[in-house]
């Protein structure tokens, strides 16, 4: 049976000024992945002093019809800066191209330093079994760096639900994030997302927000995935916490 945890930020308050700041990333494989997905998470660790940078992978050049990829980049870029701010997380872009981000051994060693550098106690990526190209990417370039024995951060993966062109497959939660208390901050992050006419397909997401709260007691919540690295994966061992923090 899967242990599934409910992260209710009125814990998160109370242990908050208790545990030293986290540096908490979140890698998005497009503009308004992330505020959407894991809006409520964000938000809940902004309000305990966590600092949150937001990695957007590709520019969103081939997001905005009638734009070519240069204008839609920079009207791409500054809403996602716009949307974190709402948040107040910190917005930072890997630089590749929308619909071409492959997973290759540059992009891994160049997503390993930027992670390297940064040095995140906590790291949420894109669940990869999507039928988006860029949302397999990637999961699969944070799953690799992941495994790489240097690293010491947890990974959690986090769903996407906009179909035809963003559906996560075989999702189930191990975790659950309670966004009750911020849902209408994720909705305003994500409705800087302009280009995106979000207005039309955010309902979705707050579907799927509502039936995770079902699963979770509680009226809104976030569901997330933990990835486990074995001994002998990297030869790092399979401490599982008891909650989304990390515990020292």
């Amino acid at each position: 049976m899967i242990k599934k945890t409910s992260f209710i930020i009125a814990l998160l308050m109370s242990i908050g000024t208790y545990f030293a700041q986290e540096r908490i990333l979140v890698i998005a494989p497009h503009p308004d992945d992330a505020e959407s997905s894991c809006g409520g998470l964000i938000a809940n660790h902004v309000a305990v002093g966590d600092e949150v940078i937001i990695l957007t992978m590709t520019g969103g050049e081939y997001g905005i019809y009638g734009k070519d990829p240069d204008e839609a980049r920079s009207i791409r870029t500054k809403e996602a800066i716009n949307a974190a701010n709402v948040l107040g997380a910190k917005a930072e872009f890997f630089g590749a191209m929308d619909a071409f981000l492959t997973v290759d051994s540059a992009n891994t060693a160049k997503l390993k330093k930027f992670i390297s550098d940064l040095k995140p106690t906590i790291v949420f990526s894109v669940w990869p079994l999507d039928v988006h190209s860029d949302h397999q990417a990637t999961g699969i370039l944070t799953w690799r760096v992941f495994l790489e024995s240097s690293s010491s951060f947890n990974l959690y993966f986090y769903e996407t639900c906009n179909p035809t062109h963003t559906k996560s497959f075989q999702f189930v939660p191990t975790d659950y994030v309670d966004i009750t208390n911020v849902y209408e901050k994720k909705k305003e992050a994500t409705l800087q997302h302009k280009s995106q006419s979000p207005k039309d397909w955010y309902g979705m997401y707050e579907t799927l927000a509502l039936t995770r709260g079902f699963e979770s007691d509680v009226q809104y919540a976030e569901g997330y995935i933990k990835a486990q690295n074995f001994s002998g994966m990297g030869g790092r061992s399979s401490v599982i916490p008891k909650t989304l923090r990390k515990r020292n």
